[in-house]
């Protein structure tokens, strides 16, 4: 089974979401930052590494929150909430076409977002709003 990390990153009442760029099933489904384990790489390098490449941001990973199977089942997510260390965006335009900090009510109508991401920022997420860092 193939790993991935999904990296939760929380200010406020917002999560952070990216419009996903790459070509293929994922194109434009919004989303958390996501991507493969390397081979050899932990989840937390994983979550570090994915933050840098998509957004070109530096988070600290705090804590697994949840875990579930991506819907073609060709992955095991591991979702981490994250402390973000430098704010300073910069989108890499090969994997991300926009982004935006948004509640879990407004994800209800942003556009296409997978039902696994919705259920964690339904079950899990509003659980989060309450957690220091």
């Amino acid at each position: 089974m193939k790993q991935a990390v999904a990296v939760v990153i929380k200010e406020g009442d917002k999560f952070l979401l990216i419009k996903r760029a790459k070509k293929g099933e994922a194109e434009d489904y919004w989303c958390p930052i996501t991507g493969a384990i390397e081979q050899n790489e932990t989840q937390e390098q994983a979550v570090i590494r994915e933050a840098q490449e998509e957004m070109g941001i530096i988070v600290k990973p705090i804590k697994k929150v949840w875990e579930c199977y991506t819907e073609d089942k060709q992955y095991l997510l591991h979702w981490w909430f994250v402390k973000l260390i430098d704010d300073r965006i910069k989108i890499n335009p090969d994997e991300v076409k926009e982004y935006k900090w948004v509640t879990y009510e407004q994800m209800q109508n942003i556009g296409m977002m997978f039902k696994a991401d919705l259920s964690f920022f339904k079950k899990i997420g509003k659980r989060l709003f309450n957690s220091t860092v």
